[in-house]
């Protein structure tokens, strides 16, 4: 196998962080659709802040008041797009596109489907070899707003579409689909 000149190396450990950044984003989606709030905590520094809407406060804080929102809605589906990772050093700085899908219950208890896209401009840092969120800012480009038209919930589909679940119980935790 050929050397790697300095130049190839750094390129090789640049990836590798930007992998390991990448992850943390994703795993941020998980938490957030699943409502696990200790997979939550995982993406974050203990001393990290969220700048999220009406939202903008210490991780410690934000964690309990996003579930507690979540935990208001019917469904919540996050789609990632376009990922740009900068890395400085022991800091990186992203830009993440997003399609949060929410499916919520009005006041009057029919249920509409809300969707809201932006980009989550964040600053990670690195601690030892791992790589975490210190400040996440969310920003707002559109969104969408309508009476739901899913008929999921009705024969046919709701006896033949397995469907995912809010918690520890969703198949992606348990690999039980493989058996």
């Amino acid at each position: 196998m050929p050397e790697l000149s300095h130049a190839e190396y750094q390129r090789f450990l640049d990836l590798l962080d930007k992998e390991a950044i990448r992850d943390v984003i994703m795993r941020y989606s998980r938490a957030i659709d699943r409502v696990d709030s200790e997979l939550l905590r995982s993406v974050y520094w203990p001393d990290g802040w969220d700048s999220h809407s009406i939202f903008d406060g210490p991780v410690e804080e934000f964690v309990p008041w996003v579930v507690d929102t979540l935990n208001g809605m019917i469904a919540t589906q996050h789609f990632l797009g376009n990922i740009s990772i900068e890395v400085e050093g022991d800091h990186a700085y992203t830009e993440v596109y997003f399609n949060a899908h929410h499916k919520v219950e009005d006041q009057d208890g029919l249920q509409r489907d809300s969707i809201a896209a932006g980009r989550y401009l964040d600053h990670f840092e690195r601690r030892g070899t791992e790589w975490r969120i210190k400040h996440r800012r969310a920003i707002f480009d559109w969104d969408l707003n309508q009476a739901s038209t899913s008929n999921w919930n009705s024969p046919p589909a709701m006896d033949v579409m397995e469907r995912g679940v809010r918690g520890r119980e969703d198949l992606v935790y348990t690999r039980a689909h493989f058996n």
